[in-house]
């Protein structure tokens, strides 16, 4: 365990990156989600909300999670009607086809 200049032992905790928190509020999200339209949905309006805020230095960590997203809805959702509804975001969270 490291310790300070007195040897007193310190507990040192790894720092999470952006990539990190990221991943950890997208993926069991989308991994147990996954087969709800509406949560792919808001999901996916999470992630452009974060490309329309965020700086440029992160959009691509974003873009990272929407490539899994994308594939989970082509999995989930086989029948194509549905499946274009499932790719729509949806901003106001109260579903509907038409709440983006």
């Amino acid at each position: 365990m490291p310790a300070d200049r007195h040897e007193h032992a310190r507990l040192v905790l790894p720092e999470r990156d952006w990539e990190n928190f990221l991943q950890l509020a997208a993926c069991e999200i989308r991994e147990y989600g996954g087969s709800s339209m509406q949560i792919c949905r808001r999901l996916h309006a999470m992630l452009e909300g974060l490309l329309d805020t965020l700086p440029p230095s992160q959009h691509d960590v974003v873009r990272t999670e929407i490539g899994p997203l994308q594939e989970s809805i082509d999995r989930e959702f086989t029948d194509p009607a549905r499946r274009a509804i499932a790719q729509q975001p949806e901003h106001q969270g109260i579903g509907g086809r038409y709440s983006s």
